[in-house]
């Protein structure tokens, strides 16, 4: 009852108005096929001209655009390139969110959020739970990633244990923090454990080998990688529950999400995806194409046609979900995975981590670490950042790695990307395998 009562309280405070809006996101998932793709045509061309209107970037353009089809679409370098031209300036620039991420991609990018788009991720957020069966106030335990979970104000930490929350940090693991984890979790039994594809993996494997008693939440969430088939079995059997994906960034939050019978729907209440080749053509059902992602609830900066660094598919079965909610499907998202970096001294550090470090920053465009050999690693990066501009970065990362890893800095004119397109911001050739 106390989590229930601080958790309506928070968030009536956090974010208003999140009653109506999930109300209105409830309508929209029952609509049936014909009616929601009507919905939908509206909303869009309604952004369309107001992107086209209010943003100089697409004003000059696509002047007489009329469908995303008439817009070009818009990479990350044109976000770090044009970010003024792509926010509205008839907004008060002081009321928006500023935000910027090192993204899965590696590329950082800085951008802003109109503040109303936090209500309407709250309460998508909120429509997940209710098709998983989950009450908002459940105890969640986050395997996720921020050094700074362990600080924050004293009443910060009260507001976090009265809302049933448990922090575990997966930016950092060894096999003593596996057993603590695990412990941790035992003792809270939460009702929902979410975090990283790759750190829940971690947990779920070192679960089954050490075998005390189990954790049996109602489902495990997991974000922010590509959820491989090997991964997704080991975390259901560790936690007899299945696994909910969802995907997202942090620019265009929450764009898909698996309902209970697996169908993994573009979570179209907010955000419109499109699958395309390299010659921007859309791609059929089960062949993999750039991720294309517009998103509706940000009326503030233009993210149309946000080529997000992506691959996904869509899904190939033409059957209706048997949820009853019409939305597309994804059958999955390909090449969306950050390895963990392990030391001499048998440390992982989760790729998430070294994101964080070059948040906010204009000089980095795209960074990889490649870690050649347990005690080398090389950071790459793109963009007019010298070794003294870095010197902040390449000492955090020397800290974190330890004493037995050597680190080397080059600036390079381009980062090649995968086999499969995607570039990753973490590759390790040494050999390490999460499983028992």
């Amino acid at each position: 009852m106390l989590a229930r009562l601080t958790w309506a309280r928070t968030h009536g405070r956090w974010n208003p108005g999140w009653q109506a809006r999930l109300a209105e996101f409830e309508r929209r998932a029952a609509l049936a096929p014909e009616a929601f793709r009507a919905w939908q045509e509206q909303a869009v061309g309604e952004h369309v001209a107001w992107a086209v209107k209010a943003l100089p970037w697409f004003a000059e353009r696509a002047p007489g655009a009329r469908s995303l089809a008439d817009l070009p679409p818009l990479t990350r370098r044109d976000v770090q390139q044009g970010r003024a031209a792509l926010c509205d300036p008839s907004l008060d620039r002081a009321t928006l969110v500023a935000d910027s991420t090192g993204g899965s991609t590696g590329e950082p990018v800085r951008f802003f959020h109109h503040p109303d788009l936090a209500v309407s991720t709250f309460a998508t957020e909120l429509l997940l739970q209710r098709w998983w069966g989950v009450k908002p106030w459940a105890r969640t335990a986050y395997v996720w990633g921020d050094d700074r979970e362990a600080g924050g104000s004293s009443k910060e930490r009260l507001v976090e244990r009265l809302l049933g929350r448990l922090h575990l940090n997966a930016f950092q693991v060894d096999d003593a923090g596996l057993k603590r984890f695990a412990s941790a979790l035992r003792r809270f039994q939460p009702e929902v454990v979410q975090g990283y594809a790759t750190a829940l993996d971690l947990v779920a494997a070192h679960l089954l080998r050490d075998g005390g008693p189990p954790v049996r939440p109602k489902v495990v969430r997991s974000a922010a990688e590509a959820l491989f088939p090997d991964r997704r079995a080991r975390i259901e059997e560790a936690f007899g529950v299945p696994v909910r994906d969802v995907y997202g960034s942090r620019e265009t939050p929450c764009l898909a999400a698996q309902c209970v019978h697996g169908g993994f729907h573009v979570m179209a209440n907010t955000k419109v995806v499109e699958l395309v080749d390299e010659a921007g053509q859309a791609v059929p059902p089960g062949t993999p194409g750039r991720v294309l992602v517009t998103d509706l609830s940000n009326r503030a900066f233009g993210f149309l046609r946000y080529a997000n660094g992506d691959v996904a598919s869509w899904d190939p079965d033409p059957a209706p979900c048997p949820c009853g909610v019409s939305w597309p499907r994804l059958e999955k998202v390909h090449g969306r995975s950050s390895d963990f970096l392990t030391t001499p001294a048998g440390l992982r550090v989760h790729g998430e981590w070294f994101t964080h470090l070059f948040y906010g920053r204009d000089d980095v465009l795209r960074f990889q670490l490649h870690q050649t050999a347990l005690d080398h690693v090389a950071l790459l990066t793109e963009g007019p950042a010298d070794e003294a501009a870095l010197a902040d970065v390449l000492a955090a990362i020397r800290k974190r790695l330890g004493d037995g890893v050597t680190l080397t800095w080059k600036r390079v004119d381009r980062i090649e990307t995968g086999p499969s397109g995607k570039h990753r911001f973490t590759v390790s050739d040494v050999p390490f395998l999460a499983g028992p």
